[in-house]
């Protein structure tokens, strides 16, 4: 495998450099990956299938190991996503918007997730939730069951074996029964 060159960004170097860690070509194509997906959160896997695709000889173990020493300074934030096998790691860098508006809004198929941030939106939400004794408070995930019927993005998302089960079962990819 070749190895790619450094991304432009100066700014992740400057960066590393003022928190006393030397700014490789892997530390710098995991922030360039994660800056480019910008508030999409991507697990680990999907940030080393980026990096192969930009042409950047590492492993899946490094990027892992970048991410969470990334995180340890700052850098990336890290979320919990439940998904069909269990929960997942997910990643993007740290947000310095306050988060107490941040509505998140994520495909219950594929997990695909959007934020925005809306203040009339988030305290529409907060009042619903409050009615019917939840507790609010704070950023707001929505979870979204996807609407298409052939929809590839969730199909690539869900394992072969869920697949085959929500077909003989006449579930949807986004949980919806079929008639």
């Amino acid at each position: 495998m070749r190895q790619a060159a450094a991304p432009a960004n100066e700014g992740f170097s400057v960066q590393l450099r003022s928190l006393g860690i030397r700014p490789t070509v892997i530390r710098l194509c995991v922030l360039q990956t994660l800056a480019e997906g910008g508030s999409e959160w991507l697990g680990g896997e999907e940030v080393f299938r980026r990096m192969l695709r930009r042409g950047t000889a590492t492993g899946l173990a490094s990027v892992y190991r970048v991410i969470k020493e990334l995180e340890k300074v700052n850098l990336v934030q890290r979320e919990w996503e439940r998904s069909l096998g269990g929960a997942r790691a997910v990643h993007r860098l740290w947000r310095t918007q306050p988060a107490e508006r941040t509505v998140r809004m994520r495909c219950g198929g594929c997990n695909a997730s959007v934020e925005v941030v809306d203040e009339v939106l988030h305290a529409g939400l907060m009042r619903a939730a409050q009615a019917h004794g939840l507790p609010a408070g704070g950023p707001v995930t929505v979870q979204l069951a996807c609407v298409q019927q052939d929809c590839a993005r969730c199909d690539d998302a869900q394992p072969q074996a869920a697949r085959a089960f929500a077909v003989s079962a006449g579930v949807h990819a986004g949980g919806v029964v079929q008639p």
